[in-house]
């Protein structure tokens, strides 16, 4: 067991890094790494992804000339983005079939058209995707007033989202959210983030900033198929911007209430093939300052600073290479809870780094192939001496689609991530072994089969392995009808899992000065998920966007956190499968544009839960799903300049975990939040001031609870937000 000297302890301002050399070089930290079997093994993984982009981009070199010799067919471009002898522009998008090709559109209908990437991994227009699925875009980030993407989530049906500290927060589609809500999956332009030791996703910790988010994907409902293990309840992927989309210089400074104040700069610059973004943030708050207990009072202060690099370089005109990385760094962000013990406290925050490339190939017109290769660095020191650690994950993804046929579009892929966790800065210990290593290895296949004119089937099959878990199958069957142009009808059948992270198989955190364990299982099982759905998205009277959804969710194998008598010590919180769970519901999603000025949007969700097992519900550290829940919204702009909107948010009451006695779980009452924003342009729309205030109505509330944090209300918070762009 390694243990850190007093000296050490008091420099450990920094968490450890093996992708310290990014790190240095974006001026973050000069901490050199402290060398173990695990990080060598990281650094070799990582020599093992940079040296595939080495390799992927001199293979696309050596394939441009052979590209640029088949580029035009029979007078006209053959490829994307090509350009006709005659000098008109008949590009075809290589990522859709001819029923989704968008060649046949004028500029304005383009500029309409919806596309999506998360359900197929391709660009697919959301009209004919057998999904549900919703696309939050920048300007409904901007509109909302949201100060942090699971903010911006609220505005989605059927998303379950709750605030737990000022950083923290509950996120789940179709419930069953907590603080580590494993059963959905979040992806930063495909890149996975989800935690080697409790799963879930610490939204605070990373580095993603608004300003650079082009819009936001989510799926509700298994996605299993395309993305493999934990893409159960749904996948939310975060999607960035072009460089060139950011061209300039662009500012944001902002305050409000609690102390917070975020500051944003960033770079954005096109020359030729080249298009790069470099963005960086600073965000500090007091906290969430209602709340805690008589055991421990609230300490929800948080300081954040991070980085974002994003490139795309077009290699030649059928090959484009993507390189991005960021690092964050967080101070606090973790209110420490009472069970941690007494008098046992240390410095809470964390560090998170990422590299990632990503080299597409478009081989015909509806043929691409993909590599992508991304490592993930993260630290945790969540302010309680027992839990403190560090993972990495390796990946490397191959996706090729094809089109054998005019009705048939096929799109298979591998997927391999290699997942190394080191727990020795916990003292005394939190896991049962010092270093634990997994990795997870899928192969899946997907065909959209056009058979009749307006009639679609969507088949796909996935097998994964995993180190611990051994094989799990995934699979998807999809009947959808194209009513209009936009409008569709669906159904579909779908099997998902949830695998156990490695660290949660060994977990050993001592709590309560010793007192108490909570402890793990090697031989968990993967939870399973079958689902059906029937749902119907279109526009209606060319104003009127509507969409449903009807769900019914069957759960096997669900894990409880289930109070035991020791040994070790005098209790321990045992965690395994022990139950079932079954849960069904309704999504409606309306949007109707009133004038080209006003438009009313709103969403209304219905949910029910069953459970079934050996424990009770209680025994999880999830929260029960709200009944109904809805949201009303307004955005109108009376002039060209101003822009004001407002979004009323009902939830019902819930029972949550409970950090001060995990025995009693305590009841959430039902809350509304009234958000309300002011923009207003100037300077010929290179500068704005956006006033708002959040949670008008209530001065605090409880939104959940989590037995991994201190208890925190959530305040009546008010803004104010200058933002300036230089061309």
């Amino acid at each position: 067991m390694y243990y850190l000297t007093v000296e050490e302890e008091k420099s450990r301002t920094q968490p450890r890094h093996c992708v310290w050399c990014l790190c240095e070089i974006l001026g973050i930290t000069t901490y050199t790494p402290r060398r173990t079997v695990q990080s060598q093994l990281g650094a070799m993984w990582m020599l093992a992804c940079v040296g595939t982009v080495v390799f992927v981009v001199t293979s696309a070199v050596a394939a441009q000339e052979t590209a640029e010799e088949s580029v035009h067919v029979n007078g006209r471009a053959h490829d994307t983005g090509q350009v006709t002898t005659d000098g008109e522009d008949r590009s075809i998008d290589p990522s859709v079939n001819d029923d989704d090709s968008f060649a046949d559109l004028s500029l304005e209908e383009l500029m309409e058209v919806q596309v999506v990437v998360t359900a197929g991994r391709r660009e697919q227009k959301i009209t004919t995707v057998p999904y549900a699925i919703s696309v939050i875009t920048a300007d409904d980030i901007r509109a909302s007033g949201a100060r942090s993407v699971p903010d911006a989530l609220r505005l989605v049906p059927g998303v379950d989202v709750a605030d737990l500290s000022f950083s923290n927060s509950a996120v789940s589609p179709r419930g069953l959210h907590g603080f580590v809500a494993r059963g959905v999956l979040i992806l930063v332009d495909g890149r996975q983030i989800f935690d080697s030791l409790f799963g879930g996703t610490l939204w605070g910790s990373w580095p993603f900033q608004l300003e650079d988010i082009e819009r936001i994907e989510v799926i509700r409902g298994p996605g299993g198929v395309t993305w493999g293990a934990n893409a159960v309840n749904g996948v939310i992927n975060i999607i960035t911007k072009d460089p060139a989309d950011q061209t300039g210089v662009t500012l944001r400074l902002g305050g409000g209430s609690m102390g917070s104040f975020k500051q944003y700069f960033g770079y954005g610059f096109q020359d030729g093939k080249l298009r790069m973004r470099i963005s960086g943030e600073y965000e500090a708050s007091d906290g969430f300052r209602k709340g805690g207990s008589l055991l421990r009072s609230l300490d929800d202060v948080y300081k954040a600073g991070r980085v974002t690099l994003r490139t795309e370089y077009d290699i030649g005109p059928n090959d484009r290479l993507t390189l991005a990385a960021g690092s964050a760094i967080v101070d606090g962000a973790f209110p420490p809870i009472p069970l941690a013990g007494i008098g046992l406290r240390r410095n809470s925050g964390s560090q998170a780094a990422y590299l990632m490339g990503t080299w597409s190939h478009d081989i015909a017109a509806e043929e691409q192939v993909e590599v992508t290769a991304y490592v993930n660095d993260f630290h945790a020191s969540p302010g309680v001496p027992a839990i403190d650690y560090r993972y990495q994950q390796l990946a490397l993804q191959l996706r090729h689609t094809f089109a054998p046929t005019e009705t048939h579009r096929v799109t298979w892929g591998i997927d391999s991530r290699v997942d190394l966790l080191d727990a020795t800065n916990a003292d005394p210990f939190m896991l049962s072994k010092d270093f634990v290593s997994t990795a997870i290895i899928g192969l899946y296949l997907q065909d959209e089969w056009r058979f009749a004119p307006r009639w679609t089937l969507d088949l796909g099959g996935r097998i994964d392995y995993e180190f611990y878990g051994g094989f799990q199958p995934s699979a998807r069957a999809a009947l959808s009808y194209q009513l209009t142009d936009d409008s569709i009808i669906y159904g579909s059948v779908s099997r998902a899992f949830q695998m156990a992270p490695a660290g949660f198989r060994f977990l050993d955190i001592p709590l309560l000065n010793g007192l108490a364990r909570a402890t793990g299982h090697r031989d968990i099982d993967a939870e399973t998920l079958n689902a059906y759905e029937l749902g119907f998205r279109g526009k209606l009277f060319d104003r009127l966007e509507t969409s449903l959804s009807l769900y019914w969710h069957e759960f096997r194998d669900m894990t409880t956190i289930s109070p035991r008598l020791g040994p070790p010590g005098l209790m321990r919180m045992d965690v395994d499968n022990r139950a079932s769970a079954s849960v069904y519901g309704v999504e409606l999603y309306s949007q109707y544009e009133v004038t080209e000025k006003l438009t009313l949007l709103g969403h209304y969700t219905y949910q029910q839960f069953d459970w079934r097992g050996s424990a009770p519900f209680r025994e999880t550290e999830l929260m029960s799903l709200p009944q109904h829940k809805f949201m009303l919204g307004a955005r109108y702009s009376p002039t060209e300049d101003l822009h004001l909107s407002s979004h009323l948010y009902y939830v019902d009451a819930v029972e949550a975990p409970n950090p001060a006695n995990p025995f009693v779980r305590r009841r959430v009452d039902q809350y509304f939040r009234l958000d309300l924003n002011a923009e207003y342009g100037f300077a010929n729309d290179q500068a704005s001031i956006t006033l708002g205030v959040r949670n008008l109505l209530d001065s605090n509330h409880y939104e959940g609870g989590t037995i991994f944090l201190n208890d925190a209300e959530v305040p009546r918070m008010i803004f104010a937000e200058l933002r300036l762009r230089i061309k």
